[in-house]
């Protein structure tokens, strides 16, 4: 049988399904894939996108996305807006993207997260301090300044408290032009934008500046160090634009993944008060003795569940976009060399025949007995194939560590007539709405510590 082109998405003239594809992303992907199937054609205005959909795309794209796709295409213009360079881990396939994860990933592991559970719960403790009862905290905003804190603390050896406008700014702005493509590029000639760029940049060159000057004689290495290590080492495939986007990418790795998926995390425990008596009762036990090990928390399986749950239902990256190779044939039609590809990998989240009642919050689907995510292609929270997320096991301790310290030492009470609405600038996160009032302080702060 001949292969065919995929079926076509339904769309307005002109404007093809880019409102619908804007508007809810993961929603308009998984019902059109119920509708035409795991591989089909968007238009989304002047944009022509071969979309792979579902556990088989997943399963498909892990085994042959090395061979088929690339990313440059996608990430080039981010390069040359946010770094300066042409190119990085995120946009270069094959060998020079494993040379880069071999000198990241040490910072980014979750072995390293476990040899600074101290560091992380003190930025936790430090941002939790000022809470008393009657007060409020705007989840979001708050997810945001400590995640951020800790990957510069534990990741670079330095702060982001003094440069944490900027940092949003810029990031935020950066990647709404430049990868969601949903903000003119006339933002980035704002003088707000400007401004943040150049202090980012400054704030970072002196990062490297003090590492060049005190290298890890006397303290653990940190990603700065092994960057710089390995531009000694390779000058000619390290410049110091390339350091510096690297050590960047600390700072915009705690902005656009943990901080949100954190922020899911303390709204579904809030609104499913079974669930957090269940967490609050592990955790409790967890500080019983002091701050606990991170190997503790591999002994809290209600909040592990309840983070992978989240994951689930509040994929950070709904789909990730790569250019094909070459043609190639799936699920019987063809996808022609140069194309667009999405790759709908949260699309699988959502079926109820891979999780029985779907859109319904239940961590107790990756209990041994039922273990729903095990299937193949079933979960992809952080992506799949060579550019899986380098830093997912650190994201993961960020997450279930923070939401502990949260659930530790607050008692805390979400409104009943909230209602979640997320907002993507650029990756889902609650809106600004969502905020938790303190009832009581549970234990003091300083506790996370002692």
């Amino acid at each position: 049988m001949t292969a065919s082109a995929p079926p076509l998405a339904r769309g307005w003239p002109v404007l093809g399904s880019a409102l619908d594809l804007a508007a809810d992303t993961r929603g308009f992907l998984t019902r059109t894939y119920q509708d035409l199937g795991p591989v089909f054609r968007v238009h989304a205005g002047p944009e022509r996108l071969m979309v792979l959909a579902g556990a088989e795309a997943n399963v498909f794209a892990a085994r042959q996305g090395a061979q088929l796709f690339r990313s440059k295409e996608f990430w080039q213009d981010n390069d040359r807006e946010m770094g300066g360079v042409t190119r990085s881990l995120i946009s270069v396939d094959g060998e020079e993207h494993r040379a880069f994860r071999r000198v990241e990933r040490r910072a980014y592991s979750r072995s390293h997260f476990e040899a600074n559970v101290r560091p992380v719960l003190a930025v936790a403790a430090e941002d939790l301090l000022p809470y008393r009862p009657g007060d409020t905290l705007r989840v979001a905003p708050w997810c945001k300044a400590t995640v951020t804190e800790q990957l510069a603390r534990v990741a670079v050896t330095g702060t982001a408290r003094p440069y944490l406008a900027d940092i949003l700014a810029f990031v935020q702005t950066g990647l709404m032009v430049t990868v969601t493509r949903r903000w003119p590029r006339a933002a980035l000639r704002t003088p707000r934008y400007l401004q943040a760029k150049a202090r980012v940049y400054r704030m970072v060159d002196d990062l490297v500046a003090w590492h060049r000057a005190h290298p890890p004689v006397d303290r653990a290495p940190d990603l700065v160090d092994d960057v710089l290590a390995a531009q000694a080492a390779a000058p000619d495939f390290w410049s110091d634009a390339d350091v510096r986007l690297a050590a960047m990418g600390a700072f915009i790795a705690g902005l656009d993944t943990a901080a949100n998926s954190l922020a899911f995390v303390l709204y579904r425990l809030h609104r499913h008060p079974d669930v957090l008596e269940a967490v609050r009762a592990e955790v409790d036990a967890a500080f019983a003795d002091g701050p606990p090990r991170a190997e503790a928390l591999g002994r809290m399986p209600h909040l592990h569940h309840a983070v992978m749950e989240t994951l689930r239902l509040h994929p950070i990256a709904p789909a990730i976009t790569r250019t094909a190779n070459e043609a190639f044939t799936f699920a019987g039609h063809t996808v022609p060399a140069g194309s667009q590809v999405l790759i709908a990998t949260s699309v699988a989240h959502g079926l109820d025949q891979l999780y029985p009642h779907a859109a319904t919050f239940d961590p107790a689907r990756f209990e041994p007995g039922r273990a729903e995510h095990r299937q193949p292609g079933a979960y992809a929270p952080f992506g799949v194939g060579t550019h899986t997320c380098l830093g997912s096991g650190l994201a993961e301790g960020l997450i279930m560590l923070n939401a502990a310290a949260v659930v530790r030492t607050l008692d805390l009470h979400l409104d009943p007539a909230y209602r979640l609405r997320e907002v993507a600038r650029p990756t889902p996160s609650p809106d600004a709405r969502l905020t938790l009032s303190v009832r009581a302080v549970r234990h003091h702060p300083v506790t996370l510590l002692a």
